[in-house]
């Protein structure tokens, strides 16, 4: 990206802050597009994370040891690595409408079948249902932003979509106790829930619907591995790809197992731990909205995304220092922070580089992908180790990968405005 085309969208930005109607631009129809999405998302965010909420009383009702809550813990993330990839090439083959209404059947079907479960095996296949195919949301949704959102509105738009996930977090940790006690238990909510994904599914086929119009043309089918290929080709792709995972390694481990861990060990109550862990998300959500701002007014990426990897093992490891709650609570917001700084601003180098669409929203799918193999790691990992050296050991040793995050990220090409305006002088001058 040029230093003209970061002026032009920072006048976008503007615009949007103060213009209030703005929202005027984007039809009904779009608005209801987006935001059956967004649902969809939240809500299987909150079905995954409330896992560890809920974990105690899944292990007492169906019975199952730490080895196995592990690997539950990890099949929800080895399906959401192994699927997302497939799931984006359908919308080179099929209509993206009928491949989202079927991701919502499977999102309701994984809900319920965890709700009705009389043994693993059904938890098993509802975990993997859920979120193997929650990534491919946001991932065939573009299709639809592209084509009913305005470009001007699209920086809003994405910040409003990716606020949604650490939302259907915060729901499923901070205030899922308070589901339960509502509901009767953990089976009633997870029903609820893929009720709730069912009905979202029935709605979408009638508010969605194709925009035939010039922006539609760039989504005619292609070969359906041309723009995974083209996402290849980039280094921060494959940096991103190796990177990401060592921190979603621990964010799983701690989401998954430190509410059983606060419980027995800490001698605090699943509430609080609940209340804790909420911290995580609220801190989440608010580095989504600041890391942008504080890179645009900094002009550099690169050292806030490194940041991020420096300051989460501490953050983490804090988590099992103290039995104080607000101290854990600090810890959690900090960690949730950290955790979600370079998001927003990793997937920006995506956006910044001369990559077609589909490549960017194939070389997104492709992170999605190695984030969904760490979590998967993180929740199997630690159960095993967990078994056979206790929880504290665990979670310490799993505190210590996100370094690895520093290291590898040090090498990301720098796409902030100044970097580019940099390098625009540079060329200005060798050519000159």
């Amino acid at each position: 990206m040029n230093i003209i085309y970061s002026c032009q969208v920072s006048i976008y930005q503007f615009k949007e802050r103060f213009d209030m109607n703005s929202d005027a631009n984007i039809p009904a129809r779009g608005w209801g597009i987006v935001w059956i999405g967004w649902l969809a998302f939240m809500v299987a965010n909150l079905s995954n994370f409330a896992f560890g909420v809920i974990l105690p009383d899944m292990r007492n009702d169906i019975g199952f040891d730490l080895e196995v809550a592990g690997w539950l813990s990890a099949i929800a993330w080895i399906g959401k690595g192994l699927l997302t990839i497939p799931i984006i090439c359908f919308i080179s083959k099929g209509k993206p409408k009928h491949v989202l209404f079927a991701i919502f059947l499977l999102l309701g079907s994984g809900m319920l079948l965890q709700g009705l479960a009389t043994n693993v095996s059904m938890l098993f296949v509802g975990r993997l249902f859920v979120m193997g195919v929650a990534a491919g949301i946001v991932s065939v949704l573009v299709v639809f932003k592209i084509q009913w959102i305005p470009k001007e509105r699209l920086g809003s738009i994405n910040g409003i979509e990716m606020f949604t996930g650490p939302a259907g977090q915060l729901l499923g940790t901070a205030a899922f106790p308070m589901f339960l006690a509502m509901m009767a238990g953990w089976r009633s909510v997870m029903i609820a829930m893929g009720i709730f994904a069912l009905l979202l599914a029935v709605v979408w086929l009638f508010v969605a619907k194709d925009k035939v119009d010039s922006s539609s043309k760039a989504y005619e089918k292609v070969p359906v591995l041309l723009p995974l290929k083209e996402a290849l080709m980039y280094k921060n792709t494959w940096i991103l790809a190796l990177a990401w995972p060592t921190t979603s390694l621990t964010w799983i481990a701690v989401y998954t197992f430190w509410p059983t861990y606060a419980v027995e060990s800490l001698n605090i109550s699943i509430a609080e731990a609940g209340l804790v862990l909420g911290f995580l998300p609220v801190g989440s959500a608010i580095a989504c909205l600041v890391s942008p701002i504080l890179a645009q007014k900094w002009g550099y990426d690169k050292p806030l995304i490194v940041a991020s990897g420096l300051v989460l093992p501490f953050a983490y490891y804090s988590l099992m220092l103290s039995a104080n709650i607000p101290l854990l609570s600090i810890a959690a917001f900090i960690a949730g922070y950290a955790a979600y700084n370079f998001v927003p601003l990793a997937f920006t180098t995506l956006y910044k580089t001369d990559m077609s669409p589909r490549a960017v929203s194939m070389g997104t799918g492709f992170i999605f992908s190695f984030v969904g193999l760490g979590g998967a790691v993180g929740g199997a990992l630690t159960g095993w180790l967990g078994t056979k050296y206790g929880l504290e050991t665990a979670l310490s040793l799993t505190c210590i990968t996100p370094i690895f995050f520093a290291i590898f990220t040090m090498f990301l090409t720098e796409t902030g405005w100044k970097a580019e305006q940099k390098n625009n002088v540079e060329l200005e001058q060798e050519f000159s």
